[in-house]
Order: C-alpha cells, then sequence, then structure tokens
C-alpha cells in the first residue's frame, strides 16, 4: 500500500528535475555545471522508480489490468 505514493512523488520528482534542467541550461548558456547534476539527478530517480516498479510487481503489490491478460 505504501508503494504507490513512493511511485507518485519519484515521478513527480523526475518532472521536477527535468524542468529544472531545462531552466538550468536555458540561463546558465553552458557556465556552470547545474545542468549536467538536474541530469544526473534524474538519471537516478529514474533508475530507483524502475526498482521501485520491479519490487512492486515481484511482491505483488503491484499489478496489471490489461484486458489482454485475462484470456
Amino acid at each position: 500500500m505504501f508503494l504507490k505514493p513512493i511511485i507518485a512523488v519519484l515521478f513527480i520528482a523526475i518532472l521536477v528535475s527535468l524542468f529544472c534542467g531545462l531552466y538550468f541550461l536555458l540561463t546558465d548558456r553552458g557556465r556552470s555545471n547545474r545542468t549536467v547534476n538536474s541530469l544526473f539527478l534524474r538519471v537516478g530517480f529514474s533508475a530507483l522508480l524502475l526498482l521501485v516498479l520491479l519490487y512492486g510487481f515481484y511482491t505483488g503489490e503491484l499489478g496489471s489490468h490489461a484486458p489482454w491478460l485475462n484470456r
């Protein structure tokens, strides 16, 4: 039950990091490493989200309700 809020928070963190990276790219004009740091954070959050999803499917807390799986 605790997995879905963690997934939502990680997804929001990925989006915030994405837009922060865009802002840093447009304002810094290559003079700092903030864009690279934002990309690094986004990749880390994405990897963590993937691990949480895999854990959820492995333990059975998450599942798919796709209609083609019920045939």
